[in-house]
């Protein structure tokens, strides 16, 4: 086992004894986040390419992922799964704009197996998208070239279950026997949490997040109840694709301090070779929970409601009882952070409070000067650090298991 650099003192101690309080809701000011130090020496790693081919809603489906394996695990048979928000990729994880480490390659040099996924149809042949974005088109199988005709069927057909039911199967075969702390950024957010019912040889113990929210039946709850952010519906044969503009307009641009790399333009630029840029009105409108364009697209397909409405369903009640929840959120983020008149009106603490109630354990982490991306800014490792020093110290430890608090020790 690789040993820890230090015990749980100073800014990572102070964390964790807000995380063991009651309040649902935690605030760590700037100089603490900076201080928070990894919790492991680091350790080299290595990372290779993995995909699966599967089918289901009538075609066969291609997931790329890559895997990161480090020397030494910290924890053997503990692992983190990662996918990305609705028009990206596997790469936001893997690196920054700038060059820095991505979480997954954060995580992995402190001694912990990775595994980040890329939805069907988001990752090309290759591995850099080239054509440019406004002729781009979703690269649902890897090996050939498909008809517009077929792609824009699959568009109809590529559900929620789809995409999870990909990234299950590839980590049932390069996590089998984990136990798996499962994040997902934004759009990606629920699918991770979704991924327990779709595994068969790994078992998700703990959700991680970072702009992660929850479950998208909740999310429409949220909506619902707070009434302060407009309802979202998107045609049914519509495609968005990103640009600058968009970006800027989502207020997904972070402060000049925290990107390297520049403004709206650049981090587009990176992106225009590393990510789809792509986003289908199903991915939209599942993920904004639109239940009567919904059920419009199982009439167009002749595909069974369910397939486009079960993951607004709770999750499983024994599932959740024994798995440990951990949201961070950037004070800065729109969508997170913005809507609702007082704190508990906010999507993040909206959804921390619908965990708390269900969950072994759950806790909002509500971050400085960040945004939606604040998870590649600089500074994005402190994030992964958080994750492992609540991981280290028993966090999602199940409750049996947890000696009254879950700070403790395991040096």
């Amino acid at each position: 086992m690789v040993r820890a650099k230090k015990a749980a003192g100073g800014a990572a101690g102070t964390l964790l004894r807000d995380l063991d309080a009651d309040e649902l809701l935690v605030r760590v000011d700037w100089k603490q986040w900076l201080a928070i130090a990894a919790p492991y020496r680091e350790v080299p790693y290595t990372v290779r390419e993995v995909t699966t081919r599967f089918s289901r809603n009538g075609y066969d489906w291609d997931v790329h992922g890559r895997l990161y394996v480090p020397k030494r695990e910290a924890m053997p048979g503990t692992a983190f799964f990662l996918t990305h928000g609705g028009a990206g990729s596997e790469m936001e994880v893997h690196e920054t704009p700038d060059g820095r480490p991505g979480l997954a390659a954060v995580l992995a040099s402190q001694g912990f197996r990775c595994l980040a996924a890329t939805y069907p149809g988001h990752y090309p042949p290759g591995g850099e998208w080239t054509t440019p974005v406004a002729r781009r088109q979703p690269a649902y199988l890897l090996d050939r070239k498909l008809p517009i005709s077929e792609i824009r069927d699959r568009n109809l057909r590529c559900t929620f279950n789809t995409v999870v039911e990909g990234m299950a199967r590839l980590a049932d075969r390069h996590l089998a026997g984990c136990k798996i702390l499962s994040f997902g950024h934004s759009t990606g957010g629920p699918m991770a949490m979704m991924l327990a019912s779709f595994l068969k040889k790994a078992e998700v113990v703990g959700i991680v997040g970072w702009a992660s929210g929850g479950p998208d039946g909740w999310y429409r709850e949220w909506v619902d109840w707070v009434g302060a952010k407009p309802d979202v519906l998107r045609p049914i044969r519509s495609f968005a694709r990103r640009s600058p503009g968009s970006f800027r307009a989502a207020g997904y641009e972070d402060a000049r301090a925290f990107t390297p790399w520049g403004g709206a333009e650049a981090y587009m630029a990176w992106g225009n070779r590393w990510k789809s840029q792509m986003k289908t009105s199903l991915c939209d409108n599942q993920h904004n929970a639109s239940v009567a364009l919904l059920k419009q697209y199982a009439k167009l397909t002749g595909l069974p409601e369910r397939e486009y409405l079960d993951h607004l369903w709770d999750p499983d009640p024994e599932w959740l009882g024994r798995t440990g929840v951990l949201l961070l959120v950037g004070e800065n983020d729109r969508n997170h952070w913005f809507y609702g008149k007082t704190e508990t009106d906010k999507l993040e603490t909206f959804m921390g409070g619908k965990f708390a109630q269900r969950a072994a354990r759950a806790r909002v982490v509500l971050v400085p000067r960040y945004g939606h991306f604040g998870y590649v800014a600089l500074h994005n490792e402190t994030i992964a650090y958080a994750w492992l020093w609540a991981l280290r110290n028993g966090y999602f430890a199940p409750p049996q298991a947890r000696r009254g608090s879950f700070l403790h020790s395991r040096d």
